[in-house]
């Protein structure tokens, strides 16, 4: 049960990172070829991408309660800095999508944020991991059953939609 719950937190870390720096090469196309309706595309895949780091952040939060005690106030800075980086990112995507002449600026300021929001992501999981290593912290698995349930067959009915949206994005790109 602990393999599953770590694969269940780790995975969609992992699969959150890969299709960010997705998601930054196709923002930086969209930046060359001044596609301003392409970000639509970002705009969606960011949506279902930050659902896969809200599964991964809940199931830490529950099975590593007892850890964030000690680790959670060396923790507070990267996940600031993660809420900021949404944050910015979510406020430009408004201002990218509904202005009719989009200033380069902005592609680069939203570039910055991908990019200071993985780091907020490596950063926190450079202090959690060897936390749990140094401690031989044994995860909470009560929920598991739930968990492997409800939880894997929703993560895989969530690719779906996921597989769609890039696929779409990338048929927009070569045209």
């Amino acid at each position: 049960m602990v393999a599953a719950l770590y694969a269940l937190i780790l995975g969609p870390i992992a699969a959150y990172l890969v299709f960010s720096v997705i998601e930054i090469w196709i923002t930086y196309r969209i930046a060359i070829h001044k596609r301003a309706r392409s970000l639509l595309f970002v705009q969606a895949s960011t949506e279902v991408t930050h659902t896969l780091l809200v599964f991964a952040y809940a199931q830490f939060m529950v099975a590593f309660s007892a850890l964030l005690v000690d680790i959670g106030a060396r923790l507070w800075w990267p996940v600031a800095l993660l809420m900021v980086t949404l944050l910015v990112r979510a406020s430009l995507y408004l201002l990218l999508f509904y202005r009719e002449k989009t200033p380069r600026w902005m592609y680069g300021t939203l570039l910055v944020s991908y990019l200071l929001g993985l780091f907020a992501i490596v950063w926190g999981l450079a202090i959690v991991v060897p936390a749990i290593i140094t401690r031989g912290f044994t995860p909470y698995t009560g929920d598991m059953g739930l968990v492997l349930t409800f939880g894997v067959p929703a993560l895989a009915l969530f690719m779906v939609p996921l597989v769609a949206v890039y696929k779409n994005a990338f048929k927009q790109l070569r045209k």
